[in-house]
């Protein structure tokens, strides 16, 4: 499918192709997503369990590790994205996917504190760096594939979350060795999976096109342009209200007296969503086949889902808001990428992919944060509130977006007035 910048809002998007139609090193693409995903969820959805209950450690240890393991994927997203400009997307993930692979068997062979929060920081690189990669082969591993491109690999990666930690569960009641270690497994097959498949042009050549000779520049985050900083602080305040899901709503729950397995509960159905929605989120994609609609529709989901648990928080209104969280992020995660992919040179668009990826790291890391600060001066309603003022200000920033072709004639324009 092709991209129809016409209006210079961003390409149409179509609805979703058979899977017959889905090209071979697209699906390479989509199963290295899952497996990276469901090997590394082995160590994250136990952090705390592990490092709290098991080794002992103040949850305090449990907020750093998981803070420095954000900042890691910051971090590796920019040189995951630099590298694939440089060397095709192959060479970085072989190394996340080694440097994933070891430290889960480093974990499993020992086990102590330090042990652990040095592996999960080279995890968390490891992470940033398979993502920015991911993102930026998906386009060239599907030439017009658009946003379904991008799609595939956010449903992939869900569908690896959603079997891992149940997997990491049942092999933690048996025994956190065999966990680690059957997370290193998933890891390794990841890196088997790059090494014979990820071959061919849209994995190993520099990202040139005819008529774009690749340059090898460094990392010129000013020379991105102002576009693509929209959809970089619009998903950035986004995912800030979005970590609040697993920052302050286990709290509020936790004292209504809502029990963990119903908060659990929240999580099930945003995964069934992710995975069964996909027909229907497709025909509302055809509905609005602007990316800037959509991101625009998705923000508008987003803000009801805060506004509901902003006036009452009893447990179906936060089913309902889980709803609809996840219906904005079915349509906001794949569409920021494939907006700021739009216009973007080949000889870039590892950084660009690498940037997008940094603010949702960015986001997860300092959401917490927010959130924690502000439960800490406000009653629940008002947190809530000030929450969907801070959807609604990313949703402005989606708004002001314009496809960068368009932005380069009005700055053009202005240059000559």
């Amino acid at each position: 499918m092709g991209q129809d910048t016409t209006h210079g809002t961003g390409p149409r998007i179509g609805s979703f192709l058979p899977w017959r139609d889905i090209p071979g090193p697209m699906w390479l693409v989509g199963a290295g997503s899952a497996l990276n995903s469901m090997g590394l969820s082995f160590l994250w959805s136990l952090t705390t369990l592990y490092v709290h209950v098991h080794l002992g450690a103040g949850l305090a240890y449990v907020g750093l590790i998981l803070t420095a393991q954000q900042g890691a994927g910051l971090i590796g997203s920019l040189v995951g994205g630099v590298l694939s400009d440089r060397l095709g997307t192959r060479v970085p993930l072989l190394l996340s996917a080694a440097t994933g692979t070891v430290s889960l068997a480093a974990i499993a062979g020992d086990g102590t504190l330090w042990v652990y929060a040095t592996a999960a920081i080279l995890a968390g690189t490891s992470v940033g760096i398979t993502f920015a990669c991911l993102n930026a082969a998906a386009p060239r591993a599907w030439p017009g594939g658009g946003r379904n491109a991008f799609n595939m690999v956010y449903v992939s990666f869900n569908l690896g979350v959603a079997v891992g930690p149940i997997l990491a569960g049942v092999l933690a009641s048996i025994d956190f060795r065999l966990t680690f270690l059957v997370g290193a497994l998933g890891l390794f097959l990841f890196l088997l999976l790059v090494m014979l498949g990820f071959r061919g042009d849209a994995f190993t050549r520099l990202n040139e096109e005819p008529g774009h000779p690749a340059r090898l520049g460094g990392a010129d985050l000013a020379g991105l342009g102002w576009p693509v900083w929209l959809l970089v602080g619009g998903l950035l305040l986004d995912w800030v209200v979005y970590a609040q899901w697993f920052t302050l709503v286990p709290n509020y729950l936790h004292t209504a007296g809502i029990s963990i397995p119903l908060y659990s509960g929240l999580w099930t159905v945003n995964g069934v969503m992710v995975l069964a929605g996909q027909p229907l989120m497709q025909r509302l994609v055809a509905r609005v086949p602007r990316v800037k609609t959509q991101m625009l529709v998705g923000s508008a989901f987003f803000l009801l889902g805060m506004m509901l648990v902003t006036w009452l928080r009893t447990y179906p209104v936060y089913i309902a808001a889980m709803v609809c969280s996840t219906a904005g992020e079915m349509l906001v995660w794949p569409a920021v990428p494939t907006a700021a992919d739009a216009g973007t040179g080949p000889d870039r668009r590892g950084l660009v992919q690498g940037v997008v990826s940094m603010a949702g790291f960015a986001g997860r890391t300092v959401g917490p944060l927010v959130g924690v600060g502000l439960a800490g001066v406000l009653a629940a309603g008002p947190v809530f509130g000030v929450l969907a003022l801070v959807i609604l200000t990313g949703g402005v920033l989606y708004a002001f977006y314009v496809h960068p072709d368009r932005a380069e004639g009005l700055q053009d324009a202005q240059t000559l007035s």
